[in-house]
């Protein structure tokens, strides 16, 4: 197995873990946060979708983010809304869930655009390490984006996951 194989396969894994996680909750359920400091599912799923785009289409690949290329900033109402990383209380508090079957969407244009590159890179590419403005990513190669990406994704369905326990219970 080479090493893009293992993260499509890994990626399949979080999808159908994600799927399962999402499986039969309401609006309501996806839109509760435990506290006010505290990310709703909603927002976990935005963000983790946002998150890829971003780091595919600005780091890896130098051309404008799926969010606003094909529209969903405009028709979420936000524009200049980043990846929610960083966001506070007053952020967290505005945001509104769009709609899921609308995010879910979103999210399978953002993972094929992933695929699709994956599918074109070279091993040797993996060791490339693109101009990066943010100052902790500015020694980050391919292949440790993809780690990053993997990880981050991994953290975020595990919130989804705890969430949903916190409003429904285990296993419910």
């Amino acid at each position: 197995m080479d090493v893009m194989q293992l993260v499509a396969e890994t990626l399949q894994e979080i999808d159908r873990d994600l799927e399962s996680a999402l499986d039969g909750l309401s609006t309501e359920e996806i839109d509760w946060r435990p506290s006010e400091e505290a990310n709703s599912i909603g927002f976990n799923l935005w963000h983790n979708i946002r998150v890829e785009d971003h780091w595919l289409s600005n780091f890896a690949m130098g051309v404008p983010e799926v969010f606003q290329r094909n529209g969903w900033d405009r028709k979420w109402e936000m524009v200049g809304a980043g990846t929610g990383w960083g966001y506070g209380r007053e952020e967290l508090a505005s945001f509104t869930t769009p709609p899921v079957d609308e995010l879910l969407a979103f999210g399978r244009e953002v993972r094929e655009r992933t695929l699709e590159y994956m599918a074109g890179l070279r091993a040797s590419q993996l060791s490339e390490r693109p101009q990066a403005t943010h100052p902790w990513r500015g020694e980050y190669t391919i292949g440790r984006m993809f780690g990053h990406l993997l990880c981050e994704l991994s953290q975020h369905l595990g919130h989804i996951r705890y969430i949903r326990g916190l409003r429904r219970g285990i296993d419910k």
